[in-house]
C-alpha cells in the first residue's frame, strides 16, 4: 500500500499515527508546501506577541517522520492529481504514485480587493512567513481588518508589542459569527479597556499611501496606519481537488461522508478544507477548528488502513479566553436564524442568564441543544457541548442547565432516559452508581 498526504497541519499529521496505528509498514509521502513543518497556526497570535519562540510553535517533536516511517517532501507544492493514474505530480515535475491519497489542503487566507491591498506593510496572519514579516516590520500605527476570532486575537497580540491599535469590523459587532450582539459587548469592552480601537460598521474601501500603506480610509474616516493585518477569513483551498474532478459542496469544502471519503475513489479529505456533517445546523458545514481536522484525519487515516471508522459530525467550537484573558466560548449555531435549514415544524428558544460580569445563552431546537455562549464562565460548558453532540430532548432539566450551580448529576436523568445514545463506559459508569 502506499499513502500519499498533502498537507502538514493537523488532519494530515493525524491521519498519519492513525495509517500507522494500523498499517506499520506501508510508504506514507507527505507534501507540505509549508517549509516549517509541524506548527500549530493557532498559536501564530502568541509568537507575533513575541510570547512563545519559534520552536514553541511545533506541535509534534522533530523526529516525528522519522518515528513514524513518514517520507516528508517539506516546502514541495503539489501542481496536480491524476486520479485516473492513482498519481500526484510536484511543481517541479516529479510524479509519485499512491493506493490512498489524503487531502488536507488546509484553507487559504481571504484577500479583499480593496484598492491598494498590495501595498507594503499590509499582510495576512496564516503562515510563518507571515508572522516572520510581521514581527520584522517597524511599525507604530496597526490597523487589523476584521473583528473575527483571528482579528481580535491578532490585534492583542500587536498590542502587546507596544503598537496603536485598531480593529475595523464591517459588521455591527466583533466577533460575529462567534457570539451574539450581547456576548460581543462584553467582549469589546474588555479588549477596549486594554487599548484596542475598536470600529464596527465600517468597511475598508482604500488602502492609502504611495509603495508602503499609510492610512486605511473607510467610507466615513481615514486611520493612520503602518502596518494592515487581513483577518476577514479562510476558505478551503480545493484547488486542487476541483481541478481533479473531486465534489466541492455548497459551502466551496470538499464534500466528505462519514468516513471522510470524498466523491472519487481511494481519496480521502480531512480538516479545513472539507465540508462534514454538523451535529447542530444538520446539514453539511465548514467548521475550520483544530480539534476537528484532528478528529477527522484521524478518522480518514484509519479507513484509508483499512479500519472502518465513522465521523460522528462536527461541532463548531470557538473560545478566545486564553488570548483576552477573559474566559469566553461558544459552541454550535450562535443565533437561531444561522438554522435556516431547519424544517417548517421546528421551533426555536434562546434561553438567556446575565449577570454583571457573566453572560450564558442556550439556543433549542425542538428541545435539543443545537448552541450555546458562555462568557465570563466557562467551566460547565462541557456538560452542554456533550448533550449537543447527543441531540437529546433537555426540556426537563433547563433550570439546571441554566445554573451557574450545574454539576453532571443534574443531567443524569435524561443521560438514563436515554441509555441507548449515551453507550460509553464512562456513561453507563456513571448510570450505574444508583444515584
Amino acid at each position: 500500500m502506499k499513502y500519499v498526504i498533502i498537507g502538514g497541519s493537523a488532519a494530515a499529521i493525524s491521519a498519519v499515527e492513525a495509517i500507522r496505528s494500523v498499517d506499520e509498514h506501508s510508504t506514507i509521502d507527505l507534501f507540505s508546501d509549508e517549509k516549517i513543518p509541524l506548527f500549530s497556526r493557532v498559536l501564530l497570535p502568541y509568537y507575533v506577541a513575541e510570547q512563545l519562540s519559534k520552536p514553541m510553535l511545533n506541535f509534534r517533536s522533530a523526529d516525528f517522520f522519522d518515528e513514524f516511517k513518514v517520507t516528508p517532501h517539506i516546502g514541495v507544492r503539489i501542481e496536480s492529481v491524476s486520479p485516473d493514474a492513482n498519481t500526484v505530480q510536484t511543481e517541479d515535475g516529479n510524479t509519485y504514485k499512491y493506493d490512498k491519497l489524503l487531502l488536507a489542503t488546509g484553507g487559504d487566507a481571504i484577500v479583499p480587493k480593496i484598492q491598494g491591498v498590495d501595498k507594503q506593510g499590509i499582510t495576512p496572519l496564516k503562515t510563518i512567513a507571515d508572522a516572520d514579516r510581521v514581527l520584522n516590520m517597524k511599525a507604530s500605527k496597526a490597523v487589523v481588518i476584521g473583528a473575527g476570532s483571528i482579528g481580535v486575537e491578532s490585534a492583542i497580540s500587536l498590542l502587546k508589542r507596544g503598537m496603536k491599535v485598531t480593529l475595523i469590523e464591517q459588521l455591527g459587532q466583533i466577533l460575529p459569527t462567534v457570539f451574539d450582539q450581547e456576548a460581543a459587548s462584553i467582549i469589546q469592552k474588555v479588549i477596549e479597556d486594554m487599548g484596542v480601537e475598536v470600529i464596527t460598521g465600517e468597511r475598508a474601501v482604500e488602502f492609502k499611501g504611495n509603495s508602503r500603506v499609510m492610512a486605511v480610509a473607510t467610507r466615513d474616516i481615514t486611520v493612520d496606519c503602518d502596518l494592515v493585518l487581513l483577518a476577514v477569513g479562510i476558505r478551503p483551498a480545493v484547488g486542487l481537488a476541483r481541478a481533479a474532478g473531486v465534489e466541492i459542496g455548497e459551502l466551496g469544502g470538499i464534500k466528505t461522508d462519514s468516513r471522510m471519503r470524498t466523491s472519487i475513489q481511494n481519496i480521502y479529505a480531512a480538516g479545513d478544507v472539507c465540508e462534514t456533517f454538523d451535529i447542530a445546523r444538520n446539514t453539511h458545514y465548514v467548521n475550520a477548528i483544530w480539534p476537528m481536522a484532528v478528529e477527522e484525519g484521524r478518522v480518514a487515516g484509519l479507513n484509508m488502513a483499512g479500519r472502518k471508522a465513522v465521523f460522528p459530525g462536527s461541532v463548531r467550537m470557538n473560545s478566545i479566553g486564553n488570548f483576552v484573558g477573559f474566559p469566553a466560548m461558544s459552541v454550535g449555531v450562535t443565533h437561531p436564524d444561522e438554522c435556516t435549514y431547519a424544517e417548517e415544524e421546528c421551533y426555536f428558544e434562546e434561553i438567556k442568564n446575565r449577570t454583571k460580569n457573566t453572560y450564558k445563552k442556550i439556543i433549542l431546537k425542538n428541545g435539543c441543544i443545537v448552541g450555546g455562549i458562555f462568557v465570563g464562565q466557562t467551566q460547565k460548558s462541557g456538560i452542554i457541548t456533550m448533550l449537543m453532540r447527543k441531540q437529546v430532548d433537555v426540556s426537563e432539566v433547563i433550570p439546571a442547565l441554566m445554573s451557574p450551580n450545574l454539576n453532571f448529576m443534574d443531567v443524569l436523568p435524561v443521560l438514563r432516559r436515554h441509555g441507548d445514545i449515551f453507550a460509553e463506559p464512562e456513561f453507563k459508569e456513571i448510570m450505574d452508581t444508583g444515584l
